[in-house]
């Protein structure tokens, strides 16, 4: 009797919690994506479009869509590795990310995903004013860089010079002066 009455009563039981308030429903792995070989968490995903809201709006703060689809390639190159790449490199690190960008499926899954927390971003701690500002020279250094201006990586000095109007033989006209020189050692 008490073996009945422990079934009937785990019955109830499991036929009760299932029907609970909150259940938890899987989201079927989109079937397009099978065999990736790098498949982005919901949970990085999300921290993801949070770095990448974040990046985007200290460089580009007043980007449009229509100017977004005008960018030159240059341009366009380095908004998707500052708002994209680097982002994401910093959630999953350096290795995924080149395992994401060399397989088309893990590619795919990290789009997909990325649009599916598009509006539901994780909390991350907002960049602070230098960093942004550190970031927005490095965006701005790489442009110039790809678009075939070159930019030296080394610290430059900056060699202050006193001028003055009434010297005569500077360091700049000095070579002026060597031609002088020597014209006036000839004619004599």
């Amino acid at each position: 009797m008490l073996k009945k009455i422990m079934l009937v009563g785990m019955a109830a039981l499991t036929v009760g919690c299932s029907f609970s308030g909150k259940s938890v429903q899987q989201e079927a792995f989109p079937g397009e994506f099978a065999n990736a070989d790098y498949v982005l968490s919901d949970k990085d995903a999300q921290r993801w479009v949070a770095l990448s809201e974040q990046a985007s709006q200290c460089i580009y703060p007043n980007l449009t869509r229509i100017q977004q689809a005008h960018f030159s390639k240059e341009d366009a190159y380095i908004h998707s590795q500052y708002v994209f790449f680097y982002p994401l490199e910093e959630v999953i690190g350096e290795q995924y990310v080149k395992i994401v960008q060399g397989d088309e499926k893990s590619m795919g899954y990290a789009q997909y995903q990325f649009k599916k927390f598009k509006n539901t971003p994780a909390d991350v701690d907002k960049m602070s004013n230098k960093q942004c500002q550190t970031l927005r020279a490095q965006a701005k250094d790489d442009l110039a860089v790809v678009k075939g201006q070159y930019k030296s990586g080394m610290v430059e000095e900056v060699q202050t010079e006193t001028k003055s109007g009434d010297s005569v033989a500077t360091n700049d006209n000095k070579f002026f002066f060597d031609i002088i020189k020597w014209g006036s050692a000839l004619l004599l």
